[in-house]
């Protein structure tokens, strides 16, 4: 009977499955993939259209640095889930601190070596942070309305960065409200889609973003109209045409992949015509 069971239990010892490796350590870089985009093309198009510097420079760095700051910080709150800030809090606040600590030592240069009228743009993405935080803490940032301001937030960095740069303070503000409008109008056509895949087709904002958009390009229109270069009108249409025809169109979600590298060629559209208007 004993040596039955010591066979048995060397059978079950041979047979059991090999353990499951360790998971990897979750990335404390930010996972929406868009907002880089919505960070990236305003402060390219800021850094092309003014000089090379430290200040620019400085400013740039203390912008991404507080971006990627984002993530773990919205772990150590509980907005990634209890267990993942219980696994990853020792991680996320050393990550908070180092990129935290270097956002405050790269702005703090940026600031004292930019001009004043780049001190005072900086004032834009400040407050719309304080709102983009506050969206954060009501679980509101991924609401249309939400998504729209987060992607202001990230593309108002852009002005002062430019400004920072000596870039002409028209050409400045005109880039930044290009990109403004621009991943404003983008985010109404993929709303469109989200909005249709959870409703399975009850919830149908199609129209009502469609004509969204196109204000949004009418707003770009009229503000070049009254003076900002033509740049502006030029670089915000390419993406608003594109979101009215996904929100007039019944694209499936299936494609909503091929449809965000549209937008991100809308976007290069966007970039190049500001670099080339502007410079």
């Amino acid at each position: 009977m004993l040596k039955a069971l010591h066979v048995m239990n060397s059978t079950a010892t041979v047979q059991r499955p090999p353990a499951r490796p360790a998971a990897p350590p979750r990335s404390m870089l930010p996972h929406e993939h868009g907002a880089w985009g919505q960070l990236a093309m305003p402060l390219l198009t800021a850094l092309a259209i003014g000089r090379p510097g430290l200040a620019p420079a400085a400013l740039t760095a203390a912008v991404v640095l507080a971006f990627i700051a984002h993530e773990p910080l919205l772990v150590l709150l509980g907005q990634r889930g209890r267990r993942v800030a219980e696994e990853e809090g020792g991680r996320a606040r050393r990550w908070l601190a180092v990129t935290g600590g270097l956002a405050a030592v790269t702005g703090a240069i940026g600031i004292a070596l930019a001009p004043a009228s780049a001190r005072a743009a900086l004032l834009l993405p400040a407050v719309l942070a304080l709102v983009v935080a506050l969206l954060v803490w009501r679980r509101l940032e991924k609401t249309t309305l939400g998504e729209i301001v987060v992607a202001a937030a990230l593309s108002s960095a852009g002005w002062a960065v430019a400004l920072a740069g000596h870039a002409p303070a028209d050409d400045a503000l005109a880039a930044a409200l290009a990109w403004i409008l621009a991943f404003a109008a983008a985010t109404l056509g993929v709303r469109v889609i989200l909005a249709r895949a959870r409703s399975k087709g009850a919830e149908d904002p199609g129209r009502l973003h469609a004509a969204l958009a196109a204000a949004l390009a009418g707003v770009a229109v009229l503000l070049s109209a009254a003076g900002l270069p033509a740049a502006l009108a030029w670089a915000t249409l390419p993406t608003a045409l594109l979101s009215i025809v996904i929100s007039l169109a019944r694209f499936s979600p299936k494609r909503l992949r091929p449809l965000g590298w549209a937008i991100v060629g809308s976007s290069a559209v966007t970039l190049v015509i500001l670099v080339a208007g502007l410079r």
